[in-house]
């Protein structure tokens, strides 16, 4: 494990690190299948402009990004971040992103989150946490409601994907 920041058991997650900005990583962020439910994704996107939107991260005081890595091979497979952390509301809200296809459907996004939600509400203090979801993604839905997160609202049309609009779905998990 290189820089371990938060272990489980078969992922751990560390800091996002402009390393991490490989062809790999950014071939996620091209590939219509991988960001079909991100808002990203829509428009080619280069190594430079990823390479800023880490370095954002290390910079922030109110965004925290971290890299899921398979503790078995010790590979980048993905990211999962706490942002717009309000200190004085102590709210948040988070995404998550598995680069690496072969990872998906095997639990690790559930694993990735909890660990980063212990974090959050453990040694953060964190008493809110929010998350969006376009309406089709029924496997971050499922993973959201496995680790509590409850429906608040729903936008109307809030996406435009393939040629169409989907609603925007709106999950909240509570520190109790």
């Amino acid at each position: 494990m290189q820089r371990p920041f938060l272990v489980g058991k078969r992922v751990y997650l560390r800091g996002l690190e402009g390393a991490d900005v490989t062809e790999a990583y950014v071939g996620w962020l091209n590939d219509s299948e991988v960001t079909r439910y991100l808002l990203t994704g829509r428009l080619p996107i280069s190594r430079a402009e990823v390479q800023k939107y880490v370095e954002q991260f290390q910079q922030s005081q109110t965004d925290l990004a971290f890299a899921i890595v398979d503790r078995k091979t010790d590979q980048h497979i993905g990211n999962v971040t706490l942002n717009h952390i309000h200190w004085i509301h102590r709210s948040a809200d988070t995404g998550l992103l598995i680069g690496r296809k072969e990872f998906w459907g095997k639990g690790y996004a559930f694993e990735a989150w909890s660990l980063l939600l212990e974090y959050a509400f453990q040694r953060l203090g964190m008493r809110r946490i929010i998350a969006g979801a376009m309406v089709d993604n029924e496997a971050c839905i499922r993973v959201l409601n496995k680790l509590g997160f409850q429906e608040e609202g729903r936008s109307r049309q809030h996406f435009f994907v393939e040629g169409g609009y989907r609603d925007g779905i709106w999950l909240g998990l509570l520190r109790e």
